[in-house]
């Protein structure tokens, strides 16, 4: 190999670096995304309030988030072991959902992004943070739809047939969405967008070429 060559393949980016920088990006991204307490969460907290108060106005009485954890309120009780009004009750039925299970998507997909910036030596230039905000915009739908299957999930168990009787066609259906939601879309989703994102990068095409071969 000529020196040139050997120069060329020096600058190829090294896969064990960008493991490396990965490892390194987690630990910021993710006392960030800690310490904020659930504000990462919020929008999709707030979005979720809209929804299911106006889709489900006499179930939902509210959704607020208090801090890392969310507080799904209903129009129901329990008396005497009876879902009552919450009028008849004296109190209303809460539901209390964590919503750091499905957010540290979000810091997984920073420490993803910024790893193979720097690995790129792309710098922190308005393009990255352009392509930051819009994998951001991909995944909180995702967290959304996240919430809203857990709050569904939690209406169906709390609430029996004041909600949906668990045997029916929608039961199975909240049951299947819960379970994409919560187990498969925090920790696949991010990954994804990242290789779309990545998918011309040098990095990546380096990874491909050689499984290719």
């Amino acid at each position: 190999m000529t020196d040139e060559g050997s120069k060329l393949e020096s600058k190829k980016p090294k896969l064990y670096h960008f493991v490396g920088l990965i490892f390194l990006w987690l630990i910021p991204c993710f006392v960030v995304w800690f310490s904020s307490r659930g504000a990462w969460a919020f929008p999709a907290v707030w979005v979720n309030n809209l929804l299911l108060t106006f889709t489900l106005p006499d179930i939902v009485h509210s959704f607020d988030s208090a801090g890392p954890q969310a507080l799904l309120t209903t129009h129901f009780g329990e008396l005497d072991g009876d879902i009552v009004s919450a009028r008849l009750a004296g109190y209303r039925l809460a539901f209390p959902i964590n919503t750091r299970i499905l957010s540290y998507s979000l810091p997984f997909y920073a420490a993803l992004h910024f790893a193979t910036e720097t690995t790129a030596g792309a710098g922190t230039g308005g393009n990255n943070y352009l392509k930051f905000g819009k994998g951001l915009l991909i995944l909180y739908p995702l967290l959304i739809l996240g919430m809203i299957s857990i709050n569904l999930k939690n209406l169906m168990l709390g609430l029996g047939g004041a909600f949906v009787e668990s045997g029916s066609a929608a039961g199975s259906a909240i049951a299947m969405m819960y379970q994409l939601s919560t187990l498969m879309i925090p920790p696949l989703a991010p990954i994804l967008i990242w290789a779309w994102q990545s998918k011309d990068s040098p990095l990546l095409q380096q990874f491909l070429t050689k499984s290719r071969t």
